[in-house]
């Protein structure tokens, strides 16, 4: 399964905009393979602005025009 993990502009994030995609199992370890990557800047908050399921995310219109103009930014597998 795929998750997408998005992001605003705030400083803090990764990245600015965007998203990372992490491939697992389910989302309890998407969450902690995204975590290794990008540890909580405040501890049990994700360092991201929102999370979705790949059926979700492709219900958006991010997909085919970004998000704020930003695509994935890298793919954790």
């Amino acid at each position: 399964m795929k998750f997408y993990y998005t992001f605003g502009t705030d400083e803090q994030f990764p990245y600015e905009r965007g998203w990372v995609e992490v491939v697992a199992d389910n989302q309890e370890e998407a969450d902690a393979k995204f975590r290794n990557r990008f540890p909580d800047v405040n501890k049990g908050i994700l360092n991201c602005a929102f999370v979705y399921t790949e059926e979700n995310f492709s219900k958006t219109s991010m997909a085919s025009v970004g998000n704020c103009g930003e695509f994935c930014h890298e793919v954790i597998i």
